[in-house]
């Protein structure tokens, strides 16, 4: 074997180990964790949960006000930033909906087993999981971008 191939080879076999450590060392997280989720996973949960009470809320004070209020471009604005409440709204609850997934039910039975199998799922979605957290933290932008403009 040549020396190129030998080392494509070794490099390979180095990144499945550090695949395999990164797995091991999840599922030990989860298995020790008391609420059967990684602590970033409840972190990124509760701020997109207050997210969303916080979207919902802004969205039912904008209906409110809007009561027999004459169309302009005041109304117009508003608009706009319910639209954008909604879709925080959507984007969270598709973000909890994610990371529930990744989650251990409380006293399972084979919660070491479980524990290898979430983490798994884990390690295979973080990709999708970031960048569902990325669609909300710019969704939160415009959010406070809009909500400043209103207040001005």
């Amino acid at each position: 074997m040549d020396p190129l191939s030998a080392l494509s080879v070794a490099a390979n076999i180095v990144q499945f180990v550090a695949y395999g450590i990164d797995i091991v060392s999840k599922g030990n997280q989860l298995y020790k964790s008391a609420d059967g989720a990684f602590a970033e996973n409840i972190e990124l949960e509760t701020a997109s949960l207050r997210l969303q009470q916080l979207s919902e809320t802004v969205q039912g004070s904008l209906r409110q006000a809007h009561q027999g209020i004459p169309k302009g471009l005041s109304a117009q604005s508003d608009q706009a930033l319910e639209k954008i409440c909604e879709e925080c709204i959507a984007v969270s609850k598709e973000l909890v909906e994610k990371l529930e997934k990744l989650k251990i039910p409380g006293r399972h039975p084979l919660k070491k087993w479980k524990s290898f199998r979430q983490a798994l799922k884990s390690v295979w979605s973080k990709e999708k999981i970031e960048e569902v957290a990325q669609r909300l933290a710019n969704l939160r932008r415009e959010l406070d971008t809009h909500v400043v403009m209103s207040l001005r």
